[in-house]
Order: structure tokens, then sequence, then C-alpha cells
């Protein structure tokens, strides 16, 4: 009973966070905030962690692409907070995880997920946004803006998968530990639209593209690009921009 009181508490402290972060601010007569008011959204912006995670120690990998905390800027609705805030990105839970120094190992709390809440991460921005990926249902989760114009933009998605230990059956099968798989893929936005799962390669972009079909193909020959990387994508929304 008391384990489930807990977790009702936590859940209805979140639940509240998230409502509070949704309010208009209050602005003093000069047009400023308070500092109670500046303390209050910088709390709002913190979320205790409310789920186990595993015991990574006998798992091959980590969950983080990199383990350290980094001094990092936070956008909060429209705002850039100046405190000194510490983030890492967890790309197993896919979860933003705040310090208050660069040296510490772990944290219990996050960043509140919300798409109005931003991050920039050694000049790498972070959003978290909604993306149709091909092969599974609408989603949320955190994004690496890659490019970002007035009508195309184009982003990255870096996480872990956890796969489960496997036995060989026979001689001839591999044993795998449990561990950590890298996961990758590229979404791109035209205006204000949803963000669009597209592979990299000429083919896959052209039939996703099609509207812009005449001006990739002029790209890609000018510049003899296979659309590969995702700085030659990157390349081309820059075109894209221009025309």
């Amino acid at each position: 009973m008391k384990h489930l009181f807990k977790i009702f508490t936590i859940c209805l402290f979140v639940s509240n966070l998230q409502a509070q972060a949704t309010k208009g601010y209050d602005v003093g007569s000069n047009g400023t905030q308070s500092d109670s008011r500046i303390l209050d959204m910088f709390e709002n912006i913190k979320n205790r962690a409310n789920s186990a995670t595993k015991a990574i120690s006998s798992i091959k990998g980590s969950p983080y692409f990199d383990e350290s905390f980094k001094s990092s800027q936070v956008e909060y609705f429209g705002k850039t907070l100046k405190d000194n805030i510490y983030l890492r990105y967890n790309a197993f839970s896919d979860e933003m995880e705040m310090g208050k120094t660069a040296n510490q190992n772990s944290s219990e709390e996050i960043l509140i997920k919300n798409n109005k809440v931003a991050c920039v991460i050694e000049g790498d921005t972070y959003r978290y946004l909604g993306y149709i990926n091909e092969n599974e249902a609408p989603a949320v989760g955190y994004v690496k803006e890659l490019f970002k114009g007035d009508v195309f933009s184009f982003y990255m998605r870096e996480t872990k998968a956890y796969m489960e230990a496997t036995t060989a059956r026979t001689s001839l099968e591999r044993s795998f530990p449990a561990r950590f798989v890298d996961k990758t893929e590229y979404y791109y936005a035209i205006e204000n639209g949803p963000l669009q799962e597209v592979k990299l390669s000429k083919k896959k972009i052209l039939t996703s593209l099609k509207p812009y079909a005449s001006d990739i193909k002029t790209f890609i020959n000018d510049k003899d690009y296979k659309l590969k990387k995702s700085k030659e994508v990157v390349e081309l929304f820059t075109f894209l921009e221009t025309l």
C-alpha cells in the first residue's frame, strides 16, 4: 500500500508541474517577471524520474552516447533561462537528465517533456516533438535539430534500444549478452507539418519530396551527391530554402 501511495504521489507531483507549465507568466508593471516567478519557472522545468531503471552493470554498452553532464541552455516557453544548468541525454529512456555540476555521476531529475521546452547542449539543439515513423505508430520524443529554415526542417533522432541476452542453442549459433544497440533515424518537416521519417538515399528523398523532385535532381547533379550523409541533406535543404 505504501508503494502504491508513493507512485500516486509522484504522478500527482508531475501532473501539477505540467499543469503549471502551461499557465501564463505573472508580469509586473515594468514588463518583467518577479524573482519568485523566475525561481518557480526554474523549478517547473524539473521533474523527478518516476520509473525504475534497469541495473546496467550487467548490460554491454551504455544508455548514453556521452555520460558526462554538459553546461546547457534551456528555453522554457520562449524564455531562455539564465540559470547554470547541466544536462545529459539518456538515449535509452529518452530523457534529459539534469545535474547541478558537471562532475556528478547520476541524477534523479529530468527536464519536463514538452514541445515548448528545448535545450542546447554544446551547440546542438534538442526538441521534444511528435514524429511519424514508417513502421510504427506516431510517437513523441527528443530529436536533434540539424537544419531549421522558414519552410524546411531536418532532424536526427539517436536512441539506444535494449536487447535481451540470447543463449546459443547449438554449436553453430552464438550467444549474445544483454546489450544496448544504437539506433539512428532522420525526419523532415515542411512548414508546420508533422515530422516524417526519411531514409538517407537519393531514391527515398526524391520519393518523400516529390513536389520538389526537379530542384532536388538539379542539386544532386550539380553536387554529385548520393544523399547518404546527413551533411549532404542539410546542404540540400539549405539549397531548397533559397528557391
